[in-house]
């Protein structure tokens, strides 16, 4: 399909090693054409009097963009499934009906858990099946009932995961380019996507999942570990970096730093 493109005249500055054009262009009939030039028009406007880009630089800001989207789509799972239980923990609905995946639940209709029904049945679980049970629907619930509050958490964390992460993360489309290739918009785009992990972070429930835990002394899972790892050799910020020249800043102890 790409065989007869004419790479010259479409990325004019890249640069292949032995076998990476024919690489180059098997994968693009996968992840498209519009994609590649997207990436190649980034670096190009990254770096300023750019004379040379490698396609190893090129194909690892691909490949390291999908690596922070793939590691955050589980620790997106993990903070709602999380906050899913906390509703259903605190909340019950007088009803439970036959099919669920078939109806909207009215957050109107949810009330407070009695003592009694600790520990029995949740009715409220079955409807987490129902059309509009969502991150979104979460965060009304959690407005609703101040259970951020109760829990020791932010309110507005939940809507900055919402808003600034989970959405974006979901679209399996480039995350730390957007829709940009201009470098200032990009660097808007990270701030707020690191400005979302921040909030993620801080809506994980163990510190396991914050922060990993050690095993025969070194640090292994945990949202710290994955953001940094996909930039630094054993995700060690201490290490020499990566090539990616566009990409999250050091994460360490729930913040970025520079």
């Amino acid at each position: 399909m790409f065989n007869d493109l004419d790479f010259k005249k479409i990325f004019p500055l890249m640069t292949f090693e032995s076998g990476e054009e024919e690489t180059c262009r098997k994968y693009m009939e996968t992840r498209g054409i519009y994609l590649y030039k997207q990436v190649y028009d980034a670096l190009a406007t990254w770096m300023p009097n750019v004379k040379e880009i490698k396609y190893k630089q090129f194909s690892n800001l691909i490949r390291y963009d999908k690596g922070i989207r793939d590691k955050l789509y589980i620790y997106l799972a993990a903070a709602e499934e999380y906050l899913r239980n906390i509703i259903f923990e605190e909340l019950e609905i007088d009803n439970r009906p036959q099919d669920s995946t078939k109806i909207k639940l009215n957050i109107s209709d949810l009330r407070t858990r009695t003592v009694e029904e600790r520990n029995e049945e949740s009715n409220l679980y079955y409807y987490s099946y129902a059309k509009n049970f969502d991150f979104g629907l979460i965060e009304k619930v959690f407005q609703k009932f101040k259970l951020a509050e109760k829990y020791g958490l932010i309110q507005s964390d939940i809507k900055e995961v919402r808003k600034l992460l989970r959405n974006k993360v979901m679209h399996h489309s480039m995350l730390l380019l957007s829709c940009f290739t201009d470098r200032q918009d990009i660097e808007k785009e990270i701030k707020t996507l690191e400005k979302g992990v921040e909030a993620l972070y801080r809506l994980l429930p163990t510190l396991e999942l914050r922060e990993g835990s050690s095993v025969d002394g070194r640090i292994s899972g945990g949202l710290t570990q994955a953001i940094n790892k996909s930039n630094y050799p054993d995700g060690d910020i201490m290490k020499k970096p990566y090539d990616n020249i566009i990409c999250l800043h050091k994460f360490k102890d729930g913040r970025f730093i520079l």
